[in-house]
């Protein structure tokens, strides 16, 4: 007899296990679902809130130009749409202000110059006082200041006495031309300062209370130094220290030589031009605060176009000024100084000559006197040889200040009032 199979009690107590966790799932969803809802919510607060009047892409674009502008001040620049094209700028570079400015700089007021405009080239015919410019220095004034204009000289023709100074800009078509000629005639009638640079050659050689006593002249006047000599450099450091403009007295051959003789050093016409720029150089170098060369005799050296171009050569590097004394009556001294652009001056009168006597004092301001009525920016020079010359000079100074000249240094002779080169 079959006994009946007995039910097995792990099968029967499964179930209720799994019924117990199908119960505890669905008891932790709502708990899920809750954080989920939670955790958006919290994303939605954090998330920045869009005005809607806030502006996106090209409007976007402008309103950080917009905000860009105000803070800096300047003006909103507007971007092209569809009704909108940039338009080229209808300004044309202009030189005419720098020029008129310039003009102005020289004392050359709008009555006296012309203006002429003929297709893209505009003409000034521009007179200047001969009493106050030469054409090279007016040139090298006006090219200056051309040039900090952002201008370029493309053409430049001497004819005569008259210069033809080219002008343009990178951006132009124009051509601005200057025609600058020598006419004194256009300033009759003004008023102008009588001047006098007074210099005196030959320090080096004297010292002690002679040379104190000199020391004790208006500092107006220029001192010219020999080279080489026990005192030279002493001499030379004294003026820079008082503020008195110096100047080396560079010996040169004489019409005689050698009877005739210049010193030590002396520049010759023989001379090649590698021995001109050395001996110049020595010069130079031993009395560096000297502000220009004056020439020690030279009745033949400056007569010598190619010497005298070395030497101008050497003080255009150096940026020293010229003064020729004017030895010869022939000298090319002083327009090849204007050829080489570098300041040039000239001597009109020496006032020792013959003699330091009453008599010829005289006539030296008789002579300085009537050369002023053509030319009121006159140079003289004299020498510091002895306590004679010295008492002539204090009291000439004394006479002819009271006849109403001013006392300049030298690099001011001729311009008072002139603009400085730059």
């Amino acid at each position: 007899m079959n006994k009946p199979k007995k039910t097995s009690t792990k099968a029967t107590k499964r179930k209720p296990a799994k019924n117990r966790k199908k119960k505890k799932d669905q008891g932790l969803l709502p708990y899920i679902l809750m954080g989920i809802v939670a955790v958006v919510a919290i994303l939605l607060i954090l998330q920045p809130v869009k005005s809607e009047s806030e502006p996106k892409g090209k409007d976007a674009e402008q309103a950080a130009q917009q905000a860009a502008s105000e803070a800096t001040g300047s003006p909103r620049r507007e971007a092209p749409g569809k009704d909108q094209t940039q338009q080229p700028s209808s300004v044309e570079a202009d030189l005419e202000p720098a020029i008129v400015a310039t003009l102005k700089e020289l004392g050359v007021t709008e009555d006296l110059y012309k203006k002429q405009k003929r297709g893209d080239t505009i003409t000034y015919q521009v007179p200047l006082d001969k009493n106050v410019y030469d054409l090279y220095y007016a040139n090298m004034i006006i090219k200056g200041r051309m040039e900090k204009a952002g201008a370029k000289m493309v053409k430049a023709v001497e004819r005569g006495k008259r210069q033809s100074l080219s002008f343009s800009l990178p951006e132009s078509k124009k051509t601005w031309k200057l025609e600058i000629y020598l006419d004194s005639k256009a300033y009759r009638g003004q008023a102008q300062t009588k001047t006098l640079a007074i210099v005196v050659d030959d320090f080096g050689e004297i010292g002690g209370k002679l040379l104190d006593d000199f020391f004790g002249l208006p500092q107006a006047v220029t001192f010219a130094i020999m080279p080489g000599y026990a005192n030279s450099v002493s001499t030379m450091e004294r003026a820079h220290a008082q503020g008195r403009e110096s100047i080396v007295h560079v010996p040169m051959e004489p019409i005689g030589y050698p009877q005739v003789n210049p010193g030590k050093g002396a520049i010759l016409v023989q001379m090649s031009e590698q021995e001109i720029r050395r001996t110049l150089t020595k010069h130079l170098d031993q009395l560096h605060l000297c502000i220009g060369i004056n020439n020690h005799m030279g009745s033949f050296a400056t007569t010598d176009k190619d010497v005298m171009r070395h030497v101008m050569a050497v003080l255009k590097e150096r940026n020293k000024l010229f003064l020729d004394s004017r030895t010869s009556n022939v000298s090319v001294a002083y327009s090849e100084a204007q050829k080489a652009h570098i300041p040039a001056f000239r001597n009109h009168i020496f006032l020792d000559a013959p003699n330091t006597s009453d008599a010829t004092m005289d006539a030296k301001i008789k002579q300085l006197q009537s050369m002023s009525q053509s030319n009121p920016n006159l140079i003289a020079i004299t020498h510091c040889h002895s306590r004679e010359k010295l008492a002539y000079l204090q009291k000439f100074i004394q006479r002819i200040t009271k006849a109403g000249f001013t006392l300049v240094p030298l690099s001011k002779s001729g311009r008072y009032y002139v603009p400085k080169i730059i």
